[in-house]
């Protein structure tokens, strides 16, 4: 049964039906009632019981009695407004005296009655001799279906079973949290009785989008910590969620007084690792810096280089073409020609001659294990013939050539020369080999950017190299294999100006659905999944960009295929991608102070609309309207406090 005796007490009791049509409902209720139930303010919840067949509620001094109702089915209303008591001659003047009973509507009678309007939500109904675990199978149907006349129906305050039933009926019975308190409006009613639980499941969440909209300081952020913290216990014994945080206001790897609670980092510090920008944060046994090696990741530099550098420095005509040079990655193959082999070595060094011009540390002791691990037996010598050492030398430096670099050091020094004999005497034979020029196009290019004959030189780089550092290892490959393993990854860009942390973002983001779309290809998903959390979405992701597909694009489209889930927040449904926001399955709701935001909402997702007014009213931190996949309509919480301690339900 979906009724029982207990919610259709008189106290519960609103009173019978005055209009209904399958989008509003009228009822009558008793003033004297009505005080008995101060939680139904508008946006409130309230249920309808049908009559049955030959019943009718023909008064207003009582319910009906539970053997006269169908109990397997009711109608879901949602409190819109009080609407004007009726005219004299009307219709609705006459159901309404019917069931007053007391001749003509006067003065006397609106004292003791008024009307309220509901707005029609949907139908449950009992599916017979079906379960989900110890429970009754429900269906909940937006669509109420067939509607008999509105004096076989009465309307009742649903009771805390009833409340309960409402918010978490649907809700899938695995992986619950407890996300927070059932709350209709800003008033403390909430709390009365401890107030009603409103669950969430994390299965809701997981591999799928979720939307966070709202004004800054009420709330988002703690939701979105509610989700990573609820995500890391649920996956406590199988690790098979993997979670990457771009934490842009530093607010999880960083414990913050003004929130009084220690750090996602802190709190799951052996599930989590952090990355940071800023020397200073870094610490502790799972703290790294996120830095990038351009020594030792040559093929990605230039790209790298030109996300990195301010838009008036890379776009110069200057740096321009340098950008645009085809770096070989740092390999070894013995079945290749040694000619060639260290051709593209010796092309590696010209980048990195570059670098050391434009100021980029480098650990000569590292990349030496590298290149000699490689395979190279003499990583730092150019092995240019000594013809040409020897005309180089003599013509830049008026000396003889020295023994052949074996030093980092030595390396810069004759490949800087090399660059500069090749430019001042590009005709001299020793520059060329069987015909051809010994530099190709790229080193031509790198050698005018070092040498220029009008323009910054190569310190224009310089708003780069913080974020080098030629200590590390390749941070995308281990912030993949720690996703990989059911770890989470905190990248706190909380010093980052909005450019680096596109780059970071994007950067990463690419590289998990290339690492998802590759086991999807192998089959090699094995139900694991991988969660990406962004905050202040309206910096990371681009503007609509119409038929463009780039990775979030991709993400809406094709993530849940690939076990990607997407958690993003911001201020303004208006500042994200359209083919995100139409694709996205969990909405949670804070204040939104514009029509025409709550417009593209309630566009968006259908549930929305009739509360647009209630988004643009409340502005009470923590307090949202929850829509996730198990919902069929809007649920209002007050969403629980992150304070470190686990919500999870047993």
């Amino acid at each position: 049964m979906l009724v029982q005796s207990e919610d259709m007490l008189p106290s519960q009791w609103l009173g019978p039906v005055v209009e209904l049509c399958h989008d509003q409902v009228v009822i009558l209720a008793h003033r004297d009632q009505w005080s008995l139930h101060p939680a139904l303010c508008r946006g409130a919840m309230c249920f309808m019981t049908e009559s049955l067949s030959g019943d009718t509620v023909s008064s207003a001094d009582g319910p009906p009695d539970r053997s006269a109702v169908h109990t397997d089915r009711l109608l879901l209303l949602r409190l819109v407004d009080h609407p004007a008591w009726p005219e004299p001659g009307t219709a609705r003047e006459a159901r309404v005296q019917a069931l007053t009973q007391n001749g003509p509507i006067d003065g006397r009678a609106q004292a003791h009655f008024m009307l309220v309007r509901y707005r029609l939500v949907g139908a449950y109904l009992l599916n017979p001799g079906s379960s989900i675990g110890n429970r009754p199978a429900l269906t909940f149907s937006g669509e109420p279906g067939h509607l008999e006349h509105a004096d076989r129906y009465a309307a009742f305050a649903p009771s805390p079973r009833m409340q309960d039933f409402f918010i978490n009926g649907t809700v899938n019975p695995k992986h619950r949290i407890r996300f927070g308190l059932l709350r209709h409006d800003e008033s403390q009613v909430y709390q009365r009785d401890g107030g009603v639980t409103a669950c969430l499941s994390m299965l809701d969440i997981r591999g799928r989008r979720t939307a966070m909209f709202g004004k800054t300081r009420l709330g988002k952020s703690n939701v979105v910590k509610l989700l990573v913290q609820g995500m890391l216990d649920v996956t406590a014994e199988r690790r098979d969620v993997g979670q990457l945080i771009f934490d842009v206001n530093g607010e999880y790897a960083n414990s913050n007084p003004q929130d009084g609670a220690d750090n996602i980092g802190a709190v799951y510090a052996d599930r989590c690792t952090l990355y940071y920008l800023s020397e200073k944060k870094a610490g502790g046994p799972n703290a790294k810096m996120l830095r990038f090696n351009f020594h030792e990741r040559p093929e990605d530099a230039m790209a790298t280089l030109h996300e990195l550098l301010p838009a008036e420095v890379a776009d110069t005509d200057y740096v321009r073409p340098l950008l645009s040079c085809r770096l070989p990655t740092l390999r070894f193959a013995k079945d290749e020609p040694p000619d060639l082999v260290q051709r593209r070595l010796r092309k590696l060094m010209v980048y990195w001659t570059v670098l050391h011009h434009a100021g980029f540390e480098q650990n000569e002791a590292r990349l030496t294990e590298v290149l000699t691990t490689l395979g190279y037996t003499f990583p730092f010598t150019p092995s240019f013939n000594q013809p040409l050492r020897m005309s180089a030398y003599q013509a830049v430096n008026g000396t003889s050539a020295p023994p052949q670099p074996k030093t980092f050091a030595e390396m810069v020094a004759e490949i800087s020369l090399m660059l500069r004999f090749s430019l001042s005497y590009p005709n001299d034979p020793a520059l060329r080999k069987q015909g051809s020029f010994i530099f190709d196009s790229d080193e031509e290019i790198m050698a005018r950017f070092l040498y220029p004959q009008a323009g910054a030189g190569p310190y224009v780089l310089r708003p780069a190299t913080p974020f080098h550092s030629p200590h590390v290892d390749n941070f995308i490959t281990e912030i993949l294999g720690t996703i990989d393993q059911g770890g989470t990854v905190i990248v706190d860009l909380g010093s980052a100006n909005e450019r680096i942390i596109r780059y970071f973002a994007k950067t990463l983001s690419v590289a998990v659905f290339l690492q998802q779309e590759g086991k999807f290809v192998r089959n090699e998903m094995d139900g694991r999944f991988v969660q990406i959390y962004f905050e202040e979405a309206h910096m990371i992701f681009p503007p609509n960009a119409g038929n463009v597909i780039d990775v979030y694009s991709r993400f809406a489209k094709e993530g849940a295929k690939f076990n990607i889930g997407i958690v993003y927040s911001t201020q303004s449904p208006s500042t994200i991608n359209t083919d995100l926001l139409a694709q996205t399955e969990n909405f949670f709701i804070g204040h939104l102070s514009s029509q025409q935001e709550t417009s593209i909402l309630s566009s968006v997702q259908y549930a929305f609309k009739g509360m647009e007014e209630d988004i643009m009213r409340a502005r009470t931190p923590g307090f949202m309207r929850a829509l996730t996949a198990s919902h069929r309509y809007p649920i209002p919480v007050q969403a629980n406090r992150y304070d470190g301690r686990s919500l999870l339900m047993d």
